[in-house]
Formats: structure tokens, C-alpha cells, sequence
């Protein structure tokens, strides 16, 4: 195994240029780590970041998670020991750096990035599009649904609008210890009601003045505890 020589600082967020078999699941979230990891070359194109699994050939990027005890909504996964988790649907095994360098090495580009200005913006963020999907076992056997079916609004009765999801790339902000990344700082990897913090977005209004009322599916079938996996995968620009 041959290894990419460490990335870090800004560089690591906005410079790079810019998928593979079920991984592991994590049962037990770790302490928050905000540091970035080496990236491990593991085949002729495909990666590792931590936790997370590139492949970009394929540009998906598999990460392990853990359904979160909770039940209304406001985002759909949070950094391992992210404080969010208390309204997000899982918590993923990566802190906010390492999932960002991921999207980067599948080819995704913060230029085309919009985060959203500020929580529940009704502006819709843009970006590079992309699906993402979930998967689980049940008795053996592999489910595998899009992100959408875990949100449930009580509003329509119904799950979230499935469609692209877009890369902002989350931003920077400025704080007391010097300039953070928010996704880490807030501890958000993906959001659905238009928040800056949010790496991947919804760039869909459906939501967006739901606070309160969208919780999890509950007929999807994954109590609290529940090992994930969450794939992203990238889509062809628009025309291209």
C-alpha cells in the first residue's frame, strides 16, 4: 500500500483538483477529530481518507455510519462526536476535512459552489450535483434506499422530493482560535434546510420552512443504532 503524502491547511479544503465494495460500519462514535488524514492509494483508483472509501472511476465515495437516536430533523448527518446529532438523521464515521477531501477527489469543484448565507436561507444552494444513498442489512440481506426516504414531512405525509443534491463545500468562518471550517465547527456534514455549514445540500425549497416537521421515516425501519453505509456519488454537470 503506498501512501499520498498528507494534506493540510486550507489546501487540503479548496486546492485539490478534483467509488467500491460495502465497508464496515462504525458501532461507536469516536471523540471529535478535526485533524485531516493521510490519503492511503489502495488500488489504481481507488482511495481512503480515514474512514471514507474513493473511488474515482466509479467517483462515489463510501463512508460508515450509525442511525441516530432521534426523531425530528433538521440536518441529515453529522461528524463523528458532532453536537448535531441530536437533529440529524446519522452520524458518519469522518470529521468534516476528510469528507470535504473526498468530494474533492471525486471531482467535485468549490467554485461551483454556493453555500446557503444563512440557516434556512430560502435561496437555494448550489453546486456540483450529486445522489446519495443508504444502505443497511436486514436479516443478510443488503437494502439500499436514496437519502430522501429517511426524511419524512408531516406536512405532506410523505418523504422528501428525491432529486440531485449539490456540493457547496460548506465555508470558513472566523472565531476567537482563528479562521475554522464550519462544517466542522457546527459538526454538520449534510443538510436539507439550506444551512452554510452543510458540505452537501438540498437544493430543493420543499423543506426549508419545515423546522419541526420533518423527523425520520418511520416506516423505513431503522431503529436507533442501526450500522449505515452512505454512498455520494457525482453526477455529469448540466450539458456536459
Amino acid at each position: 500500500m503506498t501512501m499520498i503524502p498528507m494534506l493540510t491547511g486550507l489546501a487540503l479544503i479548496s486546492a485539490l483538483g478534483q467509488q467500491v465494495p460495502l465497508v464496515q460500519p462504525m458501532t461507536v462514535p469516536e471523540p471529535p477529530n478535526t485533524k485531516p488524514a493521510a490519503v492511503e492509494k489502495l488500488g489504481p483508483t481507488t482511495y481512503k481518507v480515514g474512514s471514507l472509501i474513493i473511488d474515482t472511476a466509479k467517483r462515489e465515495v463510501r463512508v460508515p455510519g450509525v442511525v441516530n437516536d432521534v426523531v425530528m430533523l433538521e440536518f441529515v448527518a453529522n461528524t463523528r462526536g458532532g453536537y448535531k446529532a441530536y437533529e440529524s438523521a446519522l452520524t458518519l464515521d469522518t470529521n468534516g476535512v476528510n469528507f470535504n477531501v473526498a468530494m474533492l477527489l471525486i471531482g467535485l469543484d468549490v467554485r461551483r459552489g454556493r453555500a446557503a448565507a444563512r440557516q434556512f436561507d430560502p435561496t437555494p444552494p448550489e453546486g456540483d450535483p450529486v445522489d446519495v444513498f443508504v444502505e443497511w442489512m436486514v436479516n443478510g440481506t443488503p437494502q439500499r434506499v436514496r437519502v430522501e426516504r429517511l426524511l419524512y414531512d408531516q406536512r405532506t405525509r410523505t418523504t422528501l422530493p428525491e432529486g440531485p443534491w449539490v456540493y457547496t463545500g460548506s465555508t470558513f468562518v472566523e472565531t476567537g482560535d482563528g479562521r475554522q471550517y464550519l462544517a466542522d465547527l457546527d459538526g454538520v456534514l449534510i443538510g436539507f434546510m439550506h444551512g452554510p455549514q452543510a458540505i452537501l445540500d438540498n437544493p430543493r425549497n420543499h423543506a426549508v420552512d419545515g423546522f419541526g416537521a420533518v423527523k425520520l421515516n418511520p416506516t423505513i425501519g431503522l431503529p436507533p443504532g442501526t450500522a449505515v453505509t452512505l454512498t455520494v456519488k457525482a453526477l455529469p454537470l448540466a450539458g456536459k
